[in-house]
């Protein structure tokens, strides 16, 4: 199973004053890149996730079967455990609808970040 990259409104990065658009341009043109960062991380900087091409809620169904696979398994997955923390706690802030690119806001409401201003 392959890692994500890490969502473009990287904390520490906002926290040290680089501009998201910066970070994601900085990712997207290097190997640390992935599809997946390249169709979300747009979505990220501008800072709304309402165009949804996985929706928080669906992903919870596929959260849970890889979850059950890899305890059939008895294999460990600390870094997918730790990270489905996150896609709980978007559902908990009413996400459900949004793309699963909305852990980016999660981690912002965490670092006690302004969310991005909408033109």
């Amino acid at each position: 199973m392959q890692e994500q990259t890490p969502p473009r409104r990287s904390c520490s990065a906002m926290k040290a004053g680089i501009a998201p658009e910066v970070f994601y341009g900085a990712i997207a043109s290097g190997a640390g890149t992935s599809r997946m960062f390249e169709v979300r991380g747009p979505m990220m900087v501008a800072g709304s996730c309402e165009q949804a091409t996985m929706k928080v809620d669906v992903w919870q169904k596929d959260l849970r079967i890889i979850t059950d696979f890899a305890r059939e398994l008895g294999c460990p997955t600390p870094l997918f455990t730790a990270a489905a923390q996150l896609y709980a706690a978007a559902l908990a802030q009413g996400r459900a609808k949004e793309d699963t690119a909305a852990v980016c806001a999660v981690l912002e409401d965490m670092a006690g970040l302004e969310p991005p201003k909408r033109d």
